[in-house]
This record gives C-alpha cells, structure tokens and sequence, in this order.
C-alpha cells in the first residue's frame, strides 16, 4: 500500500482531514495502528461510547455508539464526470436530410469522432449543411440549447445558399 492509499484509508477510518491523516501517519513512521493511536491521544477521533451489562439476566450485551454520519465520499470531478459519462450514453447525436436519418450515434461516439479527427470531421459537416443535412440531438434529456443552435447553423446555412443560387 503506497502513502496516498494509507493517508486516504486513515482519513476514512478515523474521520479526519487529509491533512492530518498525512501528519499523523508521518508522525507514526508511515504505520496505521500508530497513526490512528496518535489522532485518538490528539482528540481528533470520534470517541467511541461502548457500555456493557455484567448482569446475569441480560440477554444481549449494550452497545452505544454515536451514529455514523452517513456522509458521500467522493471527489466532485469524479461524480461530474459520471453524470456527463452518463447523459452522453443516453443521449444521441443525429444527421438528417429530407427527413431521413442518415447517422444516429451516442453522443459520447461523436466527440471521440471529433477529437481524433476534428479537421476532416469538420470539414464534412460544414459541407453537408450545404447539401441539406440537419443535425439535432435527441434522447432522454431536452436538448434544447444545442437543438435551438444547430437549428440556427442550418437556417445560416440555408441562407448563404440563397444567395449563392441568386448569383
């Protein structure tokens, strides 16, 4: 277990900031046991309240503890990323022309598309907007911000043909 991986573990465990989870284990020489001995004789830890019955008549042993706060832990990069990955998965790119699908792909496809081949891709695109093709976005989110803007680019499209054929 690397120190990233024992700081994180000791800041589960003992419920503590990443910043003394690191200045405890390095205080203990990089060992758990000792690090968490030394965030219990700082005060840092949660005390736990245990009680038991010596009583012979009692049928179960009494534990209090506090509650355990039933907090997310995570980075929120990582949880933006998961939405993102999933609405991408949801969610479909589409290319139409006279009404006929033409390409119907996960959005998540279409911007690997792009990114590796963003100079052709781009080109094609801008050349079928003068051809007739539409693009949209459909799926299970309204998509109406990138539909209202794709809408607007074939409108400008349109327009330039226009005036193209009145030449």
């Amino acid at each position: 277990m690397d120190n990233f991986e024992k700081v994180e573990k000791l800041r589960e465990k003992a419920n503590v900031s990443f910043e003394e989870a690191k200045a405890a284990l390095e205080e203990s020489n990089w060992d758990l046991l000792d690090a968490m001995i030394v965030l219990e004789k700082q005060g840092k830890t949660e005390a736990r309240k245990e009680k038991f019955s010596t009583k012979e008549d009692a049928d179960l042993m009494v534990v209090d503890q506090p509650e355990k706060k039933e907090k997310k832990r995570g980075n929120a990069f990582t949880d933006k990323c998961k939405v993102l990955w999933h609405k991408s998965c949801e969610n479909n790119f589409v290319v139409e022309r006279n009404d006929d699908v033409i390409i119907n792909i996960p959005i998540w496809a279409f911007i690997i598309i792009i990114l590796f081949t963003w100079h052709v891709t781009l080109i094609v695109m801008v050349v079928a907007l003068f051809f007739g093709c539409k693009y949209s976005f459909r799926g299970a989110d309204e998509m109406k911000l990138a539909n209202d803007v794709c809408d607007k680019v074939s409108e400008a499209a349109d327009k330039v043909k226009e005036s193209y054929d009145k030449l």
